[in-house]
């Protein structure tokens, strides 16, 4: 594991660099006016006040480590009044003046050229306050004035240099900021068997919600941008434990309960428990432990499946215009030249191949054209059907198949990454039937109520859907399946061909149910 970053510490390296400057110039400072002292043969007179600097020193530095992510300005102006006030107080300028240069360069380093002049303009007010009038006040006058001025122009200079860096800084926040919670979330998804998988973490939230509570099952809902409740998990009755979390705690179903998925400032989501015997205060803290254990992860993962889903849909669409500006383009050209050569042959063997090549590189073209039209086909309007019933007409349309829609689709709509694996898993079997099967027709079954979905794509090929070697189709909708918690089954049609079967653990439909959808075969 790799050690914590300045910024995992709260502490964002332009802070650092000018905490570090300030110090090393009040080292400085202390250097040079205990060798002023050394110098004069004055240490034993010195020392009492040179003890008091170097703890003005260290508990203005102090303050300024604990205020570095913070613009205060209170305690520069602090120490130039306390050492301003010290060192005229007690006429020990000329030995240990040089320290009076520290509050404006340190202002000027912190903070730039305004504070930096408004901190010198202070130690010469504190200075001519200061002075006594039994002595000679011009003389201390004359002896702090140098070293404020010396302050003044290093400050103004400090100032000036360090506000490019300021500003560079500023500008680099929200990208410095964007890394490290990318970085965060890097180190969060890579820790654990589940990642940032919101499906499966919100299954495991419904085990552990279980054995913590003793209950017979929960739902879990995140809220929305719109605060609207959307459900990761549940059976036939989503709409009843949404309503759970609308009743004041008297009128819920016996035995249920709501906990609440804390965030830092807001609600994130809730688990709704049901099927508990006899609910405590005891059970309501374990319970809320477990919640709590879960709430960010869950609530990272959901913002992550959103990146997660434009990043994928970015980059395949990348892909899409490469395919199609890049392979198809020069494939095509392939195409002319075959041409070329079939018209200026003059001999009947050389046109059958080149003919024979043509027709392959018009396949291919087509083929091309097909994954161009994978990769740019996406669930458009959050309704899986629509999207399905477009992509399976034009296939239909472009190759002959006469295809049979029936696609219910009711409640809410999928979550969007469901919806769009769902998706991916009925392109693939709708290709393996274009490409494999040699059918006539091709059925292509939904029925989602937004907590559940069962999916069917058959025809009435040749069958024999085995995978092959070096051909991955079967194991990537396996794969895309499990990451929806959902089955994956391939099994052979009883009058000819084969059956693509996907389907969420709770499949069955629940009596009274109402579904709009559309029944009809195109071809």
């Amino acid at each position: 594991m790799t050690p914590p970053s300045t910024q995992d510490a709260g502490v964002s390296r332009p802070a650092l660099q000018s905490w570090r400057t300030t110090t090393a110039v009040r080292v400085f400072a202390l250097a040079l006016a205990t060798g002023t002292v050394l110098s004069r043969g004055d240490l034993v007179t010195s020392a009492p006040m040179l003890v008091v600097l170097c703890l003005v020193a260290a508990v203005s530095s102090l303050f300024e480590w604990m205020t570095r992510n913070r613009p205060t300005h209170w305690h520069a102006v602090g120490e130039a009044v306390a050492v301003t006030m010290l060192l005229i107080s007690t006429s020990t300028t000329p030995e240990l003046g040089a320290y009076l240069a520290v509050a404006p360069i340190a202002a000027g380093v912190r903070h730039g050229l305004v504070t930096a002049l408004n901190v010198t303009l202070v130690s010469g007010l504190t200075a001519a306050v200061a002075a006594s009038p039994q002595d000679d006040a011009l003389v201390q006058l004359g002896g702090a004035l140098p070293w404020l001025v010396i302050g003044l122009g290093v400050g103004l200079l400090a100032g000036w240099q360090s506000r490019s860096t300021r500003d560079l800084a500023a500008r680099q926040a929200p990208y410095a900021a964007a890394h490290h919670l990318m970085a965060r979330i890097h180190h969060l998804a890579s820790s654990g068997s589940l990642g940032l998988n919101s499906a499966s973490l919100a299954m495991e939230l419904d085990a552990a919600m279980r054995a913590a509570t003793g209950g017979a099952r929960s739902t879990i809902f995140v809220v929305e941008p719109d605060h609207t409740l959307r459900p990761l998990n549940g059976g036939d009755d989503v709409d009843r434990m949404r309503q759970e979390i609308e009743l004041p705690d008297p009128e819920r179903t016996p035995g249920a309960a709501v906990v609440p998925l804390r965030g830092v400032q807001q609600v994130l989501g809730y688990c709704v428990v049901v099927g508990v015997p006899r609910w405590t205060p005891e059970l309501d803290e374990r319970a809320q432990h477990v919640a709590d254990e879960f709430a960010v992860r869950l609530d990272t993962a959901v913002l992550f499946d959103e990146v997660r889903s434009l990043a994928t849909s970015e980059e395949r669409n990348r892909i899409a215009r490469e395919m199609h500006d890049g392979v198809a383009q020069e494939i095509v050209g392939l195409g002319y030249i075959v041409d070329e050569i079939e018209s200026i042959s003059d001999q009947q063997q050389t046109r059958e191949l080149a003919s024979a090549l043509r027709a392959e590189i018009t396949r291919l073209v087509s083929e091309i054209r097909f994954s161009i039209f994978d990769l740019r086909h996406e669930v458009s309007d959050g309704r899986l059907s629509s999207s399905l019933a477009d992509y399976a007409r034009e296939v239909g349309h472009a190759t002959g198949l006469r295809v049979h829609l029936s696609l219910a689709e009711s409640g809410p709509p999928l979550p969007s990454r469901t919806a769009t694996e769902v998706l991916r898993v009925a392109q693939e079997a709708i290709g393996n039937v274009r490409k494999h099967s040699r059918a006539t027709n091709m059925w292509v079954v939904l029925d989602s109520d937004g907590a559940r979905l069962s999916l069917e794509v058959s025809d009435d090929g040749i069958g024999n859907a085995e995978p092959r070697e070096h051909h991955w189709g079967l194991q990537t909708m396996r794969e895309r399946a499990r990451t929806v918690g959902a089955d994956l089954d391939i099994t052979t049609r009883p009058d000819g061909g084969t059956v693509v079967s996907l389907r969420s653990p709770v499949t069955a439909p629940h009596e009274g149910e109402t579904a709009h959808g559309h029944h009809r075969a195109t071809g």
